[in-house]
């Protein structure tokens, strides 16, 4: 999830049917796991979802192995399983699609990765971080 292999942080963008830029977070992690990193970020997603109201919900990933965890429990790492079951129960509740994007397709969950690694705690953006601004834009047409 970010350009430094010895840490791990993650991020996701909240945007509006029209693309609209509606939130975003950043989460510095105690893993150097890419695979956990990935999971711990479609897992925030839901729950920020979730907590939001936001009943209509497409998570896009760029990690096959987040994709199958949808399929197997088998996938979730131990400590994670709870919350993976919780995330996996409000689902259910919503309308919810999940599919895979390429890693240049998600540029701006990937750059608030990396302001994650520069914070201690979790963060929530609720407008537009300067920093990711350029790779909105672009992605956004």
């Amino acid at each position: 999830m970010t350009k430094n292999p010895n840490k791990a942080a993650c991020g996701g963008i909240f945007r509006d049917f029209t693309g609209k830029f509606i939130g975003g977070f950043t989460q510095n992690l105690i893993t150097n796991s890419l695979y956990v990193a990935e999971l711990i970020a479609a897992i925030m997603a839901i729950e920020i979802a979730y907590s939001n109201g936001w009943h209509n919900l497409w998570l896009e990933t760029d990690s096959q192995l987040v994709l199958l965890a949808f399929k197997s429990k088998v996938m979730i790492p131990w400590d994670l399983r709870n919350r993976w079951i919780n995330c996996i129960e409000r689902i259910k509740l919503m309308n919810f699609f999940v599919n895979h994007i390429y890693r240049e397709g998600n540029s701006c969950a990937d750059d608030l990765a990396n302001i994650g690694l520069t914070l201690s705690s979790y963060v929530w953006f609720p407008s537009l971080p300067v920093e990711i601004s350029q790779d909105y834009n672009r992605n956004r047409l």
